[in-house]
């Protein structure tokens, strides 16, 4: 009896443990590291062009509030 159970145990843990082997297996794929690094870049891009938009909403929000469009311009009539 003690013997069954143990082969039992063993199938079951092989099984397991191939089944996790196989995932791990195909989440290592090339394909998969391909797709993970275009959505990584994806990413990174969109919240560099999120902090562009950001910054130059900010600074006509100072230019603004500062005036400094105005004194631009008089400098570039004055050339």
């Amino acid at each position: 009896m003690k013997r069954i159970f143990w082969l039992i145990v063993g199938i079951a843990v092989g099984v397991y443990a191939v089944t996790r082997l196989k995932k791990r297996a195909q989440v290592l794929a090339p394909e998969s590291v391909q797709e993970s690094a275009a959505k990584l870049a994806a990413a990174v891009r969109h919240f560099g062009d999120q902090v562009r938009e950001g910054m130059a909403e900010r600074e006509a929000e100072l230019k603004d509030a500062l005036g400094i469009d105005a004194a631009a311009n008089e400098r570039e009539d004055y050339r």
